[in-house]
């Protein structure tokens, strides 16, 4: 396996970091530290630059990497030098060790064997294990003494994403976060990361849960240079409540958001699209460059693949054992929904072989994902997968739809139109945009924007200027901006004015907090 691959590691060039960095941690004379990934040693020799009385024990998995910093500090009585993988460390895992500082920067995304996969899979059950980077903030925050203190960066992707829901709620409830500072990774030019945006983390270890959730966590953002990290008049600064993070929804710090939208997010008398329809991702052939066709090699993508014939294509609806088994004649290509940031309408330009011979052949293939089928053939909506700066949905109108699609199917199917009026709005954009700044959905994320119930008037408002909207599309027009304003209107006072909300329809719910320790025990934070 290339080295490169498996270490993933990014060392820390950067002198403003370093000093930012180190300032953070208030080193005092024979603290124990801990680097838990040493590379080359640039945060040690920081730290010696002022505390040179101080104990640092460093960890590092590359042997190459590990000569060089027992080469180099030799000399130094106060620092030892140790090659061991930090997350399978017994020290580490046992917690044998504790430490009143922590510091580094862990990598990021690191490409593990198949038994260390499995393993870590076993020792950090609770966590999402493809990530390395969170497995090092919950492991080195385990070894931490009381108000013990640890500044690592990350990429920032763990403040939201669903995947990282079980760190957030162990850093909130078993931390004091002290300082969040994000920035874009383009702050360390010639760098891939593979991630936009980086975060340093600062916290205090504490196991008193009461003052934890009662911490303010001071977020600074927006700074012009890397240099402006030192000055702490740069940027934005904002601070946030540990204990509104951790009950909002998802625990995520939605950053990107106004108050009034975070505020509307984390409303637990508001329902969610979930309540009110499933929401689903569709299927993958396991081999497109077969089954897959476009209508003309004028679809963008379509090269890599061979047209479909007019004639094998299907025209008329099928029946449900056709759905299920598939077609037994010549026009056996169905039209397919696939990704692609396009509102309201989209034509047939992709076709699947929905043969019974090709039926059988996905159900045996490892690699199809023939997923979620009570819903192949439905009247839904379909939202991309990757959006761009605006979220759009289309009309699956009774066709299959792919992966790369989060299929949203209302649980009373009237409201298709007004949810595809509401999921091309601005103001949809805006919620899914605070609740996940990545540019990627799933189904996870559709799930946990607020659907707040419109009284009838304003329902069959959004459904007359839908309708129109449609109907213009698939008369070849494009003319729907006067439509397209109103509806941004309508939703904007629905959502953050009240305007036009049937206020006899709430949702309650009850949470429950406790401590969590995620080390060998399925703990949770309750929701009742």
């Amino acid at each position: 396996m290339d080295s490169a691959l498996t270490y993933q590691a990014y060392y820390t060039k950067s002198n403003p970091i370093l000093n930012y960095m180190t300032g953070m941690l208030h080193f005092k004379p024979h603290d124990r530290i801990l680097e838990p990934c040493g590379g080359d040693g640039v945060f040690v020799d920081k730290i010696l630059e002022s505390a040179p009385d101080v104990q640092i024990n460093i960890f590092e998995l590359n042997p190459s990497a590990v000569a060089g910093l027992k080469s180099k500090y030799s000399l130094k009585t106060c620092i030892s030098v140790k090659e061991t993988d930090t997350l399978l460390d017994e020290t580490i895992l046992e917690c044998s060790q504790r430490y009143d500082k922590i510091i580094g920067n862990p990598p990021y995304g690191a490409r593990n064997d198949e038994r260390k996969k499995e393993l870590l899979g076993k020792l950090y059950s609770a966590l999402y294990t493809k990530e390395s980077y969170t497995l090092f903030l919950y492991a080195c925050t385990r070894c931490l003494k009381e108000n013990g203190e640890l500044c690592f960066i990350v990429p920032d992707t763990f403040l939201s994403l669903h995947r990282h829901l079980s760190i957030r709620r162990y850093l909130l409830t078993n931390t004091k976060i002290k300082e969040l500072a994000l920035f874009p990774s383009s702050f360390f030019p010639g760098v891939n990361f593979g991630y936009a945006n980086l975060c340093i983390i600062t916290l205090e270890k504490s196991s008193d849960i009461f003052q934890n959730l009662s911490n303010e966590i001071v977020v600074r953002t927006n700074f012009k240079t890397v240099e402006e990290l030192e000055q702490r008049n740069c940027g934005i600064t904002k601070t946030i409540f540990q204990k509104s993070v951790l009950e909002g929804v998802g625990s995520a710090f939605m950053f990107n958001s106004s108050d009034k939208t975070a505020e509307l997010i984390n409303d637990r008398n508001i329902k969610r699209i979930g309540d009110i329809a499933s929401c689903v991702t569709g299927f993958y052939s396991g081999n497109d460059k077969v089954y897959l066709h476009p209508v003309n090699y004028e679809i963008r993508n379509s090269k890599r693949y061979i047209c479909a014939n007019s004639e094998d294509i299907r025209t008329t609806p099928l029946s449900q054992k056709e759905k299920e088994c598939g077609i037994s004649g010549t026009a056996c290509l169905v039209p397919i929904v696939k990704g692609g940031n396009i509102e309201y309408v989209k034509p047939n330009h992709w076709f699947m072989d929905w043969s019974i011979q090709a039926i059988t052949e996905y159900r045996q293939s490892k690699k199809c994902r023939f997923q979620n089928t009570d819903f192949y053939f439905k009247n839904g909506i379909g939202i991309p997968m990757i959006r761009s700066s605006k979220l759009t949905g289309a009309l699956v109108d009774g066709r299959l739809f792919d992966q790369s699609i989060v299929g949203v199917f209302p649980k009373d199917e009237t409201w298709v139109y007004y949810l595809l009026g509401f999921f091309n709005s601005s103001v949809c954009t805006e919620l899914v945009n605070a609740i996940n700044p990545s540019t990627n959905n799933s189904a996870n994320y559709i799930k946990k924007i607020p659907f707040v119930t419109p009284c009838d008037d304003v329902r069959f408002k959004v459904e007359v200027l839908v309708e129109n909207i449609v109907t213009t599309l698939k008369s070849g027009k494009s003319d729907i901006e006067a439509e397209r304003k109103e509806l941004d209107e309508i939703f904007t006072n629905l959502y953050f004015k009240g305007i036009g909300a049937d206020n006899r329809e709430t949702s309650k719910s009850k949470a429950s907090t406790r401590q969590l320790d995620l080390f060998g025990c399925s703990g949770n934070i309750q929701t009742m």
